[in-house]
């Protein structure tokens, strides 16, 4: 579903992101993880075709996205990491207001706002102003505005950093969801903690690790096959997954 190949990006001469090469298929996940500044969230802005690449391909359903980029849009849905506008607008506003740039039928808008409150169970802050909302609420609200158009690409950055125990166990439940729907989902965190809340799941899926260190791959591999390649070497540790990060992000 996704597919990008030899992505480069630099700003001036200093490059950030060096010869990406990875393809993730539909109901698939892949955690994107490095140190703060590696290059996640930039290429997370990229596979949203909010920042062209320097060189190099992304391919979105087998569409070249910088080439399509009315085509591909409305199959990908980003969810960014802070989300501060819009204080004054009741969350039911803002929803149908994203309704309408989504382009559905004004018929369509209201059954389609009420059915995303339910499915986040937000009803209850339909007529709340998003500027009171908490950070849990918040997230919830733009998973809400996001399964109004029903993306087949969802793109997140830092889902579990400001949530709860429950709120994080509530979104770990919402990620399965979407594999099982058939989207492919990218995830990226700089947080070592994230990774096994993500994936003490099904080890069937289609569940990628990829570690980026000074903009490339350090690891990029199924999360199943490199636990099973650490279990064959030693007997893993329960920080095993610590130990390979610290191993590969070495300066």
């Amino acid at each position: 579903m996704l597919d990008v190949r030899n992505l480069c990006k630099s700003f001036g001469k200093k490059p950030f992101l060096t010869e990406l090469t990875f393809q993730v298929a539909a109901g698939g996940c892949l955690v994107l993880l490095g140190r703060s500044g590696a290059g996640k969230t930039l290429l997370l802005n990229i596979l949203a075709t909010l920042v062209e690449p320097t060189s190099g391909t992304v391919s979105i359903a087998g569409v070249d996205a910088f080439a399509n980029l009315k085509q591909v849009r409305p199959s990908i849905g980003y969810i960014p990491v802070a989300f501060d506008g819009y204080p004054e607008l009741s969350v039911v506003d803002y929803l149908n207001f994203f309704a309408a740039a989504y382009k559905l039928e004004k018929q369509e808008r209201a059954s389609a706002t009420e059915a995303v409150l339910e499915l986040m169970d937000i009803q209850h802050l339909r007529d709340v102003k998003i500027g009171v909302l908490s950070t849990g609420e918040r997230q919830r609200l733009l998973f809400a505005k996001t399964f109004l158009h029903e993306p087949q690409l969802w793109l997140l950055d830092e889902p579990l950093t400001s949530l709860d125990p429950s709120g994080q166990v509530e979104m770990v439940e919402l990620l399965g969801e979407l594999q099982a729907m058939g989207k492919t989902v990218i995830i990226a965190t700089n947080r070592l903690e994230d990774v096994s809340k993500l994936y003490n799941t099904d080890s069937q899926r289609e569940n990628f690790i990829g570690i980026l260190n000074s903009g490339r791959f350090a690891v990029f591999k199924r999360f199943s096959e490199l636990q099973r390649e650490v279990t064959e070497a030693d007997s893993p540790s329960s920080n095993w997954f610590s130990g390979i990060f610290l191993e590969v992000t070495k300066t």
